[in-house]
């Protein structure tokens, strides 16, 4: 009877590596879409601090435009009515120094609008190509859930099939989430995971007699050959 309580096992060991292999396949299957959406994110909070700077980059093009302003007509009032020449001259190197100031704001404007058009121009071939992908994704996904759905079922039988002793023994193992998952072999007289050394008595008993042992240093459950 034992023997098909392993059988019960591996079989259980072959579901839960499959569930891992579907884990594995839905997660990339996310990341696909997931990396996607997070460039466009970046994106778009790129474009939302060029916005904030073109803004800022405006308001000192006002300044200075009324700096160049004052300091124009200044000068023009002092020439006028024949002002000192020094003041003048200071005067003109307020409004070079605005002139200077403004050609500089201005090719920064025009910097930051060709920034934020080849964001907008490579956000639309995003947005383009994260709708073909989550149309690739969203249904293998589905697909993915609907094998998960079952394997959780049969595993649910499986685990209520077997005897108390069988079951108690891997749900404590189970939660112990060891890598590579709760089962293992006597493999050349030892753990096949953890290569701790098994006595040929105990390698009799697990493989011949099909008795339920586990590895007394990884704690995973052996499952004789020919189960």
């Amino acid at each position: 009877m034992s023997v098909d309580w392993f059988f019960k096992l591996k079989e259980i060991d072959s579901l839960t590596k499959m569930k891992s292999a579907f884990l594995k396949n839905k997660s990339e299957q996310e990341d696909r879409v997931s990396k996607l959406r997070e460039r466009r994110e970046s994106s778009l909070m790129q474009i939302t601090s060029l916005q904030q700077e073109v803004f800022s980059t405006n308001h000192k093009l006002s300044e200075a435009e009324k700096k160049l302003k004052t300091a124009s007509e200044q000068k023009q009032r002092l020439m006028d009515i024949g002002g000192d020449e020094n003041k003048i001259s200071l005067f003109q190197t307020e409004i070079d120094h605005a002139e200077e100031q403004g050609l500089e704001l201005l090719t920064l404007l025009d910097s930051l609008e060709t920034q934020m058009t080849e964001i907008k121009t490579f956000l639309s071939g995003l947005e383009k190509s994260l709708q073909e992908i989550e149309s690739e994704v969203q249904p293998e996904v589905a697909k993915i859930n609907s094998e998960l759905i079952n394997i959780d079922l049969r595993l649910k039988l499986l685990i209520e099939e077997l005897p108390d002793s069988f079951r108690t023994t891997y749900l404590k193992t189970a939660a112990r989430n060891l890598a590579h998952g709760p089962f293992t072999r006597v493999d050349q007289g030892n753990c096949f995971f953890c290569r701790y050394k098994i006595s040929r008595i105990e390698e009799s008993e697990i493989d011949m007699q099909r008795n339920l042992k586990s590895c007394p240093q990884c704690y995973r459950i052996f499952l004789p050959y020919g189960a």
